[in-house]
């Protein structure tokens, strides 16, 4: 069974690693769940090449030894996934996993647990100002019934926060 109290934060980083790398560090014991989006990508290494003599250049995400970081394939820097997700360690016994089969999408994690006898989704969102995220998120909604929480950036504006809209 998960725990009743569990601690999830959700920022958008807009691309800043020091951030991140300030949240993870600080927050390893105090949260579990960490909904990041608008992840950095930066340079990690290259990696050797049939092709290239200089090799493959390998783009990735910040990561840190006391989180699981789940996100698309993040190596390769067209259709760069704009959301990350981490999971504490200490809470590697439920066993979460990424379910790109259900959807598939750069900026969308869709994130499953056991519970009992359920299976159970967390769901971090990232959303352009054409909200393609949500249109794809809303043609498959039968495939994600049971999500216990779901946040993000959604980037949907409304009068009652700006008059200009």
């Amino acid at each position: 069974m998960i725990k009743h109290n569990l601690k999830i934060f959700s920022q958008n980083v807009r691309k800043n690693k020091t951030l991140i790398d300030i949240i993870l560090e600080i927050q390893t014991n105090v949260l579990d769940i960490i909904f990041i989006q608008e992840p950095p990508r930066f340079l990690l290494k290259c990696i050797p090449s049939y092709t290239d003599p200089k090799g493959d250049l390998y783009y990735g995400t910040p990561n840190h030894l006391d989180w699981s970081l789940f996100i698309q394939n993040d190596s390769y820097i067209e259709n760069y996934p704009r959301v990350a997700t981490y999971i504490n360690k200490h809470l590697s016994k439920i066993r979460f996993s990424l379910r790109k089969n259900l959807i598939n999408h750069c900026d969308i994690n869709i994130i499953n647990f056991h519970n009992g006898q359920d299976v159970n989704f967390i769901i971090n969102i990232y959303s352009d100002s054409n909200q393609t995220a949500l249109q794809v998120l809303c043609n498959n909604t039968r495939n994600i019934r049971n999500t216990v929480v779901m946040t993000g950036n959604f980037n949907i504006r409304d009068s009652d926060w700006d008059p200009n809209v």
